[in-house]
């Protein structure tokens, strides 16, 4: 067998592999011996039926099977000897490789195309500065969030008549023009906060109302959030249903008495913390605001790096050929107009696995996450506060959630991106910059250009 590589371009090259007889004969050959021990055919005994016969039979199938086999064999195995890091897979060279002809060759040339990866240098440093966003948290939101606090955590009382911060629970009926019950009309038990209603006369409408009143308006008019609609009224998206008008019937009334701020209080929020005041309360809400905020600073702060990366180095692709690749990979599922369209999104992916790839090699155990990671992950799922034994069903448990690729996918992801966190913020320079909330979410928000 003969293996050459001419370069076809840049980052591309042709590889052309020259079959000779005695790269392939002897496992043909055992190949047919193993058919023959095998087959019964009537008039011979078991493995006795004439090797000729065989050879009719099967010999064209098992040639076939077995030079397909040696040259997809010697092509690994020379990229993989050679250290020739591909783009993609090889794809056959279809105008040079010549119709094979199993009944007359001994010898057969396979030519292939191959993509190869550039040389990627990746040069981490502190003198880089990327973004870091630092969330103020206004005392607008500590006070939204304490009063959500102290509401979950107060009183229920059940008045006789409703009051705009109060929720109601009771079932919507569908109406017509009227506000008369349609026969074989849509009805749904639901319940919701009076406040929530985005248009105030249909607040004022439920205010003063008792037990057992109706209020007739339409959801979708009042609410103005159709996600909000859907789930109240039970339907799907596309639902005509949606747009129609109800008379919502109240069956009870619910009003939240907030919960005194005492450290009784603060204690039931946070029972790790010794908080006295009202002042240290509001200030650790404001830490965990903060902190809720911060991890997507975090993320971000990745996300713009590796934007940074791959703009600084910009590896160059073989282009034409990974579009040919993605197309005869995709045949049944895209056309070549939509890969040529979509090629952008997948140019910076190829991009980024080989930056990505660089780093790996160069900085080992920091980026790299195992299955075992994966599976330390799931077990800390399961893990006694404050130690214990363990639950010995705990490692069938781990197989069972594992042996779901989407969910293995996910926190293999999440994983990942601990990794990059941690690593980036070692290596990259931070421009620290304080932001509001308001300021951060128009920030991750805009499309990136």
């Amino acid at each position: 067998m003969n293996i050459t590589k001419e370069e076809s371009g840049n980052l591309t090259a042709l590889v052309h592999i020259n079959l000779k007889e005695e790269d392939y004969i002897d496992k043909v050959n055992q190949q047919l011996k193993a058919y023959r021990k095998e087959a019964k055919m009537p008039g011979f005994r078991p493995g006795m039926v004439p090797m000729g016969m065989i050879k009719r039979m099967y010999g064209k199938a098992v040639l076939a099977d077995e030079v397909n086999k040696s040259v997809s064999d010697a092509l690994n195995n020379y990229l993989v000897e050679n250290k020739i890091n591909v783009l993609g897979n090889p794809l056959p060279n279809e105008e040079k490789t010549a119709t094979l002809d199993f009944d007359k060759q001994k010898d057969f040339d396979f030519f292939f195309d191959i993509g190869m990866a550039p040389d990627v240098k990746v040069d981490l440093s502190e003198e880089i500065k990327i973004p870091y966003h630092k969330i103020k948290v206004s005392d607008g939101e500590v006070e939204n969030a304490l009063n959500d606090i102290r509401k979950r955590l107060g009183k229920e009382e059940h008045p006789e008549k409703a009051e705009v911060e109060d929720s109601v629970k009771g079932k919507f009926v569908q109406v017509d023009e009227e506000g008369n019950d349609l026969e074989d009309g849509h009805t749904k038990e639901a319940s919701f906060v009076i406040s929530d209603l985005a248009l105030k006369t249909i607040q004022k409408k439920f205010v003063g109302k008792e037990k057992g009143k109706r209020v007739v308006f339409n959801p979708a008019k009042a609410f103005k959030n159709d996600e909000k609609v859907k789930e109240l009224l039970g339907l799907a998206d596309g639902d005509e249903k949606l747009k129609a008008d109800y008379a919502f019937e109240i069956e009870e009334i619910t009003h939240t008495i907030p919960a005194e701020l005492n450290e009784e209080f603060y204690k039931k929020v946070y029972p790790s913390d010794d908080l006295k005041t009202e002042e240290e309360f509001r200030n650790r809400i404001r830490e965990d605001l903060a902190g809720h905020y911060q991890k997507d600073a975090d993320k971000q702060f990745v996300s713009d790096t590796i934007d940074y990366l791959l703009k600084e180095i910009n590896p160059e692709l073989p282009d034409e050929f990974l579009k040919r690749w993605l197309y005869e990979s995709n045949k049944e599922k895209a056309t070549k107009e939509q890969i040529d369209g979509q090629y952008d999104s997948y140019a910076k992916t190829f991009k980024w696995q080989l930056i990505e790839e660089k780093l790996i090699n160069a900085y080992g155990d920091a980026l790299r996450v195992t299955r075992e990671d994966v599976r330390n992950k799931v077990r800390a799922y399961f893990q006694i506060p404050g130690g214990g034994e363990p639950n010995p069903q705990m490692e069938g448990i781990v197989d069972q959630l594992l042996s779901n690729e989407e969910e293995y996918n996910r926190i293999f992801g999440e994983l990942m991106d601990e990794r990059y966190i941690t690593f980036f913020k070692e290596k990259i320079g931070k421009d620290e910059k304080e932001v509001s909330t308001d300021e951060f979410i128009k920030i991750i928000s805009t499309p990136k250009q």
